[in-house]
């Protein structure tokens, strides 16, 4: 009886808001601070790139955003906030509605056991100041103080915290849902210590998980800005790990710490500011989720923007999705873990079945300061029938001859289609630290056409690693776009054609404008059938942007691909 309150509890959430897949061209919002947190103004389009699942888009327009009516809503997570810092937090509170709302705003706020379909903007500042005046801490509580509430979440610990992040996760999902359908610019505000959602504690179909809330915000562009009133020690984590991620994947931030007035003072100037990035993909009406990756060339800048979109599904696929079982499993949400980077592509390819490596490494952070504390992945990669690919657990990936003392890539055979790549991240100690479900397309391997695949970067720092990378055929792909000038690329691109004949590849390379500086020399060795390797030294280029630009020609129409990457100090 207590399962089924709660999840006739959480499953109440408004079904509210903007069309879930865009319409092309796709729009992204970004937000420019430069090192002292303040928002950047004044740049223009040759000030932006951006990437989408990976490769190089050419923007149409950068518009700088200008100050319009804001719709805010406030999570208090009593369940996870320290009685003692209750009245500090109504404080701050009260100050940001007395001294940063505007008239023209409209805010909620809410605690989680609240009414989730009677949600209401409004701007009545008394009716907002008294909501903030309840708010009361009660982490570590757990005497119930009402009937509805003992019953869904009990009084035993273990289980009322499990109850109380799957209530709070449901109120963030129906909080990003009514943002949606709200016009004026949206953000989450939410104040708690953080909690850790249990493997298992959304067994039901119908429970949302981080993933889920996660698709919500990124669905309705709703950034999301996290509170931890606590002072937390320099590169902990913990609890607070899921909002992080939140944060980190919707284009918000996470603080922590005693100076709540100023972050909340931060985040009101943010949502007055930031770029609208507008650009038309090519190929993207797939069904699928996109990464995307804005960077600005501008030295000492930082950029935030949510994690992707879901682009709209082509007619044939939504013909194909009516008629025959779902492509997309809706109870296995699509999430990037902002732990790691992974890099997925096909190395070889015969006629049935595509050779598909996958290699992994601890992600920086927004600075490039640091990396994640991410040690391992284990790895589960199935096609969307179920049968099994691969499952073991991958170290991060090695450099050139560097010894193999445990396996760094996933490497399997798959035959054409969508391959369901999940994967679980562990840190040192073995204990799980956050989950990546992502999907992978292997191409047809008879195409009609000249097609070409994600190329391989394979970084080298001497000479003597270059030759050997050269000739070593399954050397692990580097899943990052980011290296030193002191390295060498290796690259290859595989390629499959569509008349029989093997492809003609040239490489160029361009500055972050699209302008060409100069071709890239083949390398040669045997990569395979139908790959082909070219050398990039990095020591002449100046840190920055660049663009690699690949042509296959072997049929009627040359094919081009381009990818961007970034040469560092």
């Amino acid at each position: 009886m207590k399962r089924a309150l709660l999840v006739a509890l959480l499953v109440t959430a408004p079904a509210l808001g903007r069309e879930d897949t865009p319409a092309h061209p796709v729009r992204i919002t970004a937000t420019v601070i430069d090192h002292q947190g303040k928002p950047l103004s004044g740049l223009t389009l040759k000030d932006f790139s951006l990437l989408d699942q990976g490769v190089a888009q050419p923007l149409q327009s950068v518009e700088a955003r200008k100050p319009e009516p804001r719709r805010v809503a406030i999570l208090l997570d009593e369940f996870h906030v320290d009685p003692e810092d209750t009245d500090r937090v109504r404080a701050a509170l009260t100050a940001f509605a007395d001294q940063q709302l505007r008239a023209d705003d409209m805010v909620v706020v809410l605690k989680p056991l609240d009414s989730l379909p009677s949600i209401r903007l409004s701007n009545d500042r008394d009716a907002i100041r008294k909501a903030i005046a309840a708010f009361e801490g009660r982490k570590g509580n757990y005497t119930p103080r009402t009937p509805l509430e003992e019953e869904a979440i009990g009084r035993a610990p273990a289980l009322a915290e499990r109850a109380r992040a799957q209530v709070v996760l449901s109120a963030l999902r129906a909080l990003a849902a009514r943002l949606g359908a709200a016009a004026g610019r949206s953000a989450m505000i939410v104040v708690s210590e953080g909690f850790t959602q249990l493997p298992g504690a959304a067994q039901a179909r119908t429970l949302p998980d981080l993933g889920i809330v996660e698709r919500f915000a990124n669905r309705y562009d709703v950034p999301v800005y996290a509170f931890n009133p606590r002072v937390v020690p320099a590169g902990a984590v913990g609890e607070s790990r899921v909002l992080a991620s939140l944060a980190a994947q919707t284009g918000g931030t996470f603080n922590t710490g005693s100076d709540l007035d100023a972050a909340l003072r931060q985040a009101a100037r943010e949502l007055d500011s930031g770029y609208l990035l507008t650009y038309d993909p090519a190929g993207s009406d797939d069904g699928r989720f996109h990464e995307v990756t804005v960077r600005t060339s501008r030295r000492g800048a930082q950029v935030r923007a949510r994690a992707g979109y879901i682009s709209p599904p082509s007619p044939e696929t939504r013909r194909a999705m009516r008629s025959t079982v779902p492509m997309l499993d809706a109870a296995r949400p699509l999430r990037r873990s902002p732990l790691i980077q992974a890099w997925t592509g096909v190395t070889r390819a015969s006629e049935a079945r595509a050779r598909v490596v996958v290699t992994w490494e601890p992600a920086s952070s927004l600075g490039g300061t640091t990396r994640s504390n991410a040690a391992r992945v284990m790895l589960k990669a199935t096609t969307k029938d179920g049968a099994l690919l691969f499952n073991g657990t991958l170290e991060p990936v090695r450099g050139i001859g560097e010894t193999a003392s445990s396996v760094d890539r996933a490497e399997f055979d798959a035959p054409a289609g969508p391959v369901q790549l999940d994967m679980t991240i562990l840190g040192d100690r073995g204990e799980r630290l956050d989950f990546d479900a992502r999907d992978f397309d292997v191409p047809d391997l008879q195409p009609r056409r000249t097609q070409l695949l994600p190329p391989v970067f394979l970084p080298t720092r001497s000479a003597r690693e270059f030759r050997v990378a050269s000739g070593e055929l399954d050397a692990s792909p580097d899943p990052s776009r980011e290296f030193r000038r002191t390295e060498r690329l290796l690259i290859r691109v595989p390629a499959l054609s569509g008349s029989g004949d093997r492809p003609r590849v040239t490489a160029q390379l361009l500055n972050r404008s699209g302008k060409k500086m100069w071709d890239l020399a083949p390398v040669p060795g045997d990569a395979g059938t139908g790959v082909s390797q070219f050398d990039l030294p990095l020591a002449p280029l100046a840190p920055g942007d660049y663009i690699l630009q690949f042509t296959a020609t072997s049929d009627a129409e040359p094919v081009e691909q381009r990818v961007s990457f970034k040469v560092t100090g």
